[in-house]
């Protein structure tokens, strides 16, 4: 019950911070994904970072925002 409850005020500080729905926020995130990439060569993993997109970054900063 309790994690439902902080859930909700995650969720509902998201949608106040951002002026974005929680589904959009979600899909927005899930476009921000790493990559492992294994060199079967030498054995070594390779790991590339993705960058958010514009968006994302925008919906970041207003979460973030210190007003």
């Amino acid at each position: 019950m309790l994690i439902c409850f902080v859930a909700l005020v995650v969720s509902n500080h998201i949608e106040l911070q951002t002026g974005v729905s929680i589904k959009r926020f979600i899909d927005e995130s899930k476009k921000i994904v790493d990559r492992q990439l294994l060199n079967q060569i030498t054995n070594k993993v390779v790991i590339m970072k993705a960058e958010p997109k514009v968006k994302m970054k925008e919906i970041l900063q207003k979460l973030f925002s210190q007003h």
